[in-house]
């Protein structure tokens, strides 16, 4: 194993890139390098290390149990230069880095951005990687720093902060309800055209915990990409569920809505590293400012 002291930085932005992306040829981006160069970097490190950090699957670079383990210290060697950097740059106000922030891809696309715009014109050295995705990142393998999830987080080592509370409705464009009439009742939704999810384990737990009977329904437009279902609705394609301030800036007509109206906590999750790290914390403090605004339930 090599010691510290002639450990190479530059082996270590590698390996931190290449952890958070997934990919030889996405952190050969972010690092301006050839995917070759990128991967004799991973390679070298591996040869200093004496055992392999990635297993190489068709579906990209899976980390081994010992690159999770070397990610944690890896990433505060990282802050640590950020730091320095900061420094010697005479900006010590202004915190500096990448924070990476999962949320569902509605709020990903429609919302976020307008929140974070103010945030980033103040701090402009900081860089934000938004992961859209509708499953729950585990935070603890540093799928992401921090999180904006529907659902209490089961880790006891994360800190949580409850948002707000955000609601569901049913929701269909007026040209179809003229079509095909207005559904009075949640049973009456099997006799309509409906807009769903197609594989997504995760959106099939959440129906089952609403108790929406989608077994039965006529589901002509499938889609496991949320923004996908909303466009789909808006185009007069079926009835969908979604949440009421999405269907409400739509123009969207809400159905059944005393029958059908379930309310969710938002909470705002972070690894434990937004304790200690700056730009992190940063971050942290502005979306926990601004999102209880967004869900007032």
């Amino acid at each position: 194993m090599t010691t510290p002291r002639h450990l190479d930085w530059s082996l270590l932005q590698a390996f931190v890139l290449v952890m958070r992306t997934g990919s030889l040829s996405a952190a050969a981006i972010q690092l301006k390098l050839t995917q070759p160069t990128v991967g004799r970097q991973i390679r070298t490190l591996e040869e200093a290390v004496g055992e392999a950090l990635f297993d190489r699957t068709p579906q990209g670079l899976r980390p081994t149990d010992r690159a999770q383990a070397l990610f944690d210290h890896a990433l505060g060697l990282e802050q640590a230069a950020q730091a320095l950097a900061t420094a010697m740059a005479g900006k010590l106000d202004s915190p500096t880095g990448t924070v990476r922030v999962t949320t569902s891809e509605p709020f990903a696309v429609e919302r976020l951005p307008v929140l974070l715009n103010p945030f980033m014109e103040a701090n402009p050295g900081i860089t934000i990687e938004m992961l859209a995705s509708n499953q729950v990142e585990n935070l603890l393998r540093r799928d992401a720093d921090i999180a904006i999830r529907f659902a209490r987080p089961e880790q006891p080592d994360l800190v949580a902060r409850q948002v707000g509370m955000m609601e569901l409705g049913v929701f269909a464009q007026e040209g179809y309800l003229a079509r095909h009439g207005e559904p009075q009742t949640l049973a009456e939704l099997a006799q309509h055209r409906m807009v769903g999810f197609d594989r997504d384990p995760f959106a099939r737990r959440v129906a089952e915990r609403l108790a929406l009977p989608v077994e039965s329904w006529r589901v002509v437009y499938r889609s496991d990409s949320m923004v996908g279902q909303h466009a789909a609705v808006r185009a007069g394609l079926g009835i969908g569920v979604m949440q009421v301030a999405v269907g409400e800036r739509a123009g969207l007509r809400r159905l059944m809505q005393a029958e059908f109206a379930p309310k969710q906590a938002v909470w705002l999750v972070a690894h434990a590293d937004v304790r200690q790290g700056r730009r992190f914390r940063a971050v942290f403090d502005h979306l926990a400012a601004v999102l209880p605004g967004e869900f007032r339930g």
